[in-house]
């Protein structure tokens, strides 16, 4: 760990040059007129009386006149030290004592942006299948341009439940990951999610032949039934599809759209696809 350290005495530099710190290295610099300060480092300003500069932005003040001067929020560290008490063994007290706090604080920084890190990616991705989950798929379509073309295809499971009532969750579990794997193997310039249970959905950007898509659709499920038929846990398994596009539709319209059309697939006896109309919903 890197630390700049700004000092306006010359006298300061050669006591903490000596003053031993572990795991860390220091930089000292002398505050002048016209020096540039990186605000991105991690900088300390030790300092007789407060400097022309101003310290916005800066972390850490070790001070030894009256930092009234800076304004609330400014500083996280503060320690106020009067000029008759600036003495070497104070100031190597001190100052052994800042880099503690900074080195506490800087792990502290660490490990939270760790754990924002790690809760981020469970919001992002699908535990079990690695797909997108549905927040980051809604998050993913309200980033492309208002205008778009956009095709969205929404996938169901048939007969999903009976897998699992029959040979347990953990042939579900399998049924789920391997859909999602062929899913992204066919659809491999989609944005491929998980909705919840055992709904998938796919988002064509820059896609508008509805027609077009849903053939390509109607190939991949008849590869999934052939799969599924191969397996011992998966022969009951079919899939049904429903498909909405068009420009400057909201997320969720076309999430409504794909879901009224998936209804029509289903209705219709299932192992189906289905392109969204306006007609559909008297009927859903």
């Amino acid at each position: 760990m890197s630390i700049h350290i700004y000092v306006n005495s010359e006298k300061f530099i050669g006591i903490m040059k000596n003053i031993p710190v572990e795991g860390v290295t220091c930089d000292f610099h002398v505050l002048k007129a016209g020096i540039k300060i990186n605000m991105k480092s991690v900088n300390v300003f030790i300092v007789k009386k407060l400097p022309s500069i101003t310290l916005h932005d800066a972390k850490y003040v070790l001070c030894s006149d009256n930092p009234n001067e800076l304004t609330d929020g400014e500083l996280e560290k503060l320690f106020d030290i009067w000029p008759e008490r600036l003495t070497p063994r104070l100031l190597t007290f001190c100052f052994r004592k800042l880099i503690r706090c900074i080195r506490t604080q800087l792990k502290n920084t660490k490990e939270e942006q760790e754990h924002q890190k790690r809760i981020l990616e469970m919001a992002q991705q699908d535990y079990l299948t690695g797909l997108a989950t549905r927040w980051y798929l809604q998050e993913y379509v309200e980033s492309l341009k208002d205008n778009e073309n956009i095709t969205c295809i929404y996938f169901d499971l048939d007969n999903f439940k009976l897998v699992n009532d029959t040979f347990g969750h953990q042939a579900g579990d399998r049924a789920l990951a391997a859909t999602a794997e062929m899913m992204q193997r066919e659809f491999d310039g989609g944005f491929c999610a998980r909705m919840g249970g055992d709904e998938f959905m796919i988002v064509l950007p820059g896609v508008s032949d509805t027609c077009g898509v849903a053939e390509k659709v109607s190939a991949f499920m008849t590869k999934l039934t052939e799969y599924y038929a191969g397996t011992r846990t998966m022969k009951m398994l079919s899939v049904s599809a429903g498909i909405s596009g068009g420009a400057g539709k909201t997320i969720d319209r076309l999430i409504h759209e794909s879901d009224t059309a998936l209804y029509k697939a289903k209705k219709k006896g299932k192992a189906c696809c289905e392109i969204y109309s306006p007609s559909m919903e008297k009927q859903h």
